[in-house]
């Protein structure tokens, strides 16, 4: 049964505690101080190959928001470092932790008002929100085998009721990714923090350079970086002598090239980012102190996190057999489910056209759909920037024999005009909701799909699956070097692929190398690289033809990552926008409810929140502004309700539709969010908002 937490006191200063520290690294900064010698204790787990710890005062440093306050963390550009060709470490991590609080969006959107890392329980934090501690990083592992984490251990931490947040990182983020949500809640709460990049993270190889990044997010020669390298192509010196000569400027990134498969052990990673908390936190001899020390059944663990994060939580309850977790929350978690095997998904009483596929073929499906279907969005946010020409070419490219995309009699019927809302019927088809055609062009990201597909098949860099690379261009198109501060400044400004502002590349273009945007088909006019998306397709949905070994390797890859909705009985809040459109309500969330209630035999730990007018990402662009409410807020609300439920105080909402009220306006003008527009997750839903589950069917009200 999990353990129970009481409510938190008001925070309060504290002694340092005497815990784990090792050397430290070049990370050090001025408001940090070496912690205490390594004390006797629980030992450090033998998979540990590297850590070092820093104590941050809370004045001019601190864990949540790396000194900058919560006004620096509104600034609308992160802080510069003093020399931009050669950041600090801490520097690098200043950057990170600004740039996870996205504090500087702007408060229209409830973002620092409603939710947010200055905000708790619904209201804003008092102060500047520094808080003192000690923070830890550590290395699992090895260069491509590598997985980075971070633990954090407030001054003020609740040694009576021991708490730890794990809270993997989102997307290709990196360690610092889920510090402005997930961290900031958990050290509001005076509980540690463990945070993992899950083995991804923006570590890159540049081809060109040498250039590296070091576990600390510092770059350097590859050779005298050695094994502080987070990531190293694998190549030897002639074969990246001879790849650069081929297809010069070229960056590997650890996602898609570490050939490791890295999704395939995301719940094992957030377990040893636990069993390292618990460790550290058990070098901790102060009186108050759990008698038996910090230990699982004295310590309370919440696995939390968003998008590929949340999958990776899930994953961890799934993975966990011992007793480490009490409790997952997740916010639209992309997972890759196992064979429903019968399980349906209903909407408004009517079956949905498709369930449960998995993020590579219904991405890679949109990928293909999406150029065409965009034309019948004009007044969707980035029209302006379509090739409407490419675009209606695509449409014509998609008319065929494959019943997934649009078939010869229905385009005779519709004509040229009509086939951008075939392509959205399409995507509806596949399981993507009808009113999400406004948002398929904001979403259209052909990268996805390619480095999952290379991330999955476990493929080399200079494989260059399916004709693609990555590379920093000019004006044209052209592969170009990078410049050493963009390098420098990646573990603070990239998104986990290759360093901003490298874009995806066509290799096998008809005149050469050119940036994805700008790619051309055998005609000579831009075409959005049919040729490429296309073998992506087929390499998901296909294990014949040309690229069958390439197909049964990805298939493979897939497999490992699957989720069984086994969670052995620990509970569950899942939060998800109807409108998502990069990771879909039905190949998400809805079926895993039913695949949860099958392993639990009719009872399942699951509690499922599906949010009306909530997509992917809390944007409050406009175009976005006027239409959409942040998930992020429900996000907060499902953690308070968790702690609630492991407190005592209360029990999982129901499985439900929460009903909100976009803000109006027009684009760029909205009303800024009330309270009113996005009501609680109730405890007791209408009979009209109750999602069920009848037999096999998960019931989704309309």
């Amino acid at each position: 049964m999990p353990k129970s937490v009481r409510r938190p006191a008001p925070r309060r200063s504290a002694a340092l505690p005497p815990l784990l520290a090792a050397a430290l690294t070049a990370a050090f900064v001025p408001a940090a101080t070496a912690t205490a010698a390594p004390a006797p204790g629980t030992p450090i787990p033998a998979y540990i190959t590297a850590l070092s710890s820093v104590r941050y005062d809370g004045a001019s440093d601190d864990l949540l928001t790396a000194g900058l306050g919560f006004s620096g963390l509104r600034a609308p550009a992160p802080p510069a470092p003093a020399d931009p060709d050669r950041p600090t470490a801490a520097e690098l991590r200043r950057q990170a932790i600004w740039a996870s609080a996205g504090l500087s969006a702007g408060t229209g959107g409830g973002l620092g008002r409603l939710c947010g890392p200055n905000v708790d329980r619904g209201r804003p934090v008092p102060g500047d929100g520094k808080i003192a501690g000690v923070e830890y990083r550590a290395v699992a592992g090895s260069g491509s085998h590598s997985v980075g984490f971070v633990v954090q251990v407030p001054d003020d931490f609740d040694r009576a009721r021991p708490c730890v947040v794990a809270a993997p990182a989102s997307g290709l983020g990196g360690v610092y990714n889920m510090a402005g949500t997930a961290g900031a809640w958990g050290l509001h709460r005076r509980c540690a923090v463990a945070y993992t990049d899950k083995g991804m993270g923006p570590a890159f190889d540049d081809l060109h350079s040498g250039t590296v990044m070091a576990h600390d997010g510092t770059t350097g020669p590859r050779a005298a970086t050695g094994d502080r390298a987070a990531f190293d192509a694998g190549l030897s010196d002639a074969e990246r002598a001879r790849f650069d000569a081929e297809r010069p400027y070229r960056v590997a990134y650890k996602m898609a090239h570490a050939k490791t498969n890295p999704q395939a052990t995301w719940g094992r990673d957030v377990l040893r980012s636990v069993e390292l908390a618990l460790a550290l936190l058990g070098r901790d001899r102060r009186e108050g102190a759990p008698r038996g020390g910090y230990t699982p059944a004295t310590t309370t663990v919440i696995a939390t996190g968003v998008s590929n994060g949340g999958g990776a939580a899930v994953a961890a309850g799934e993975d966990d057999r011992r007793g480490l977790i009490d409790a997952v929350v997740a916010s639209e978690p992309q997972m890759n489910l196992a064979p429903l095997d019968g399980i349906r998904v209903s909407q408004g009483g009517r079956a949905v056209p498709a369930a449960g596929m998995p993020l590579i073929r219904y991405n890679s499906l949109a990928s293909l759909l999406q150029p065409c279907a965009a034309l019948a969005e004009p007044t969707a946010p980035g029209y302006a920037s379509l090739d409407t020409a490419a675009a209606r070419r695509r449409c014509a490219a998609l008319v065929g024999d494959d019943p997934r995309l649009i078939s010869r009699r229905d385009a005779e019927r519709a004509g040229p005009d009509g086939l951008p809302r075939l392509a959205q019927e399409a995507l509806v088809r596949a399981g993507y909701q009808p009113q999400s055609g406004y948002l398929q062009l904001a979403h259209y990201d052909p990268q996805t799909p390619a480095s999952y597909a290379m991330s999955y098949a476990r493929a080399s860099v200079a494989d260059s699956l399916c004709g693609y690379g990555w590379a920093r261009t000019d004006a044209s198109g052209t592969p170009v070097p990078y410049r050493i501060a963009e390098l420098a400044a990646a573990f603070g400004t990239s998104s986990g692929r290759a360093p901003a502002p490298g874009v995806l590349i066509d290799e096998n273009a008809p005149g050469g190398p050119v940036a994805d945007a700008k790619s051309q088909g055998p005609d000579g006019r831009h075409d959005y690289n049919l040729r490429g998306e296309t073998c992506v397709y087929r390499l998901a949905f296909s294990r014949a033809g040309a690229e069958r070994e390439w197909a049964e390797r990805l298939a493979d890859g897939l497999d490992a990552t699957r989720r069984t909705g086994d969670l052995h009985g620990k509970p569950t809040l899942i939060v998800h926008g109807r409108d998502d459109a990069r990771v879909p309500v039905n190949h998400s969330s809805r079926p895993y409810l039913g695949l949860n209630s099958r392993a639990g035999q009719g009872r399942g730990t699951v509690s499922y929140v599906e949010v009306t007018n909530a997509h992917h990402f809390d944007s409050t662009a406009p175009g976005f502004d006027n239409r959409y409410v942040p998930l992020g807020y429900y996000y907060q609300q499902a953690l308070d309700l968790m702690w609630q439920r492991l407190d005592g105080r209360g029990k999982l909402p129901p499985s439900q539709v929460v009903r909100t009220v976009p803000r109006g306006g027009e684009p760029g003008h909205a009303p800024d969010l009330t309270p009113a527009d996005v009501p609680d997750i109730a405890d007791r839903p209408a009979a009209g908002d109750r999602v069920r589950i009848t037999g096999d069917t998960v019931r989704i009200p309309g």
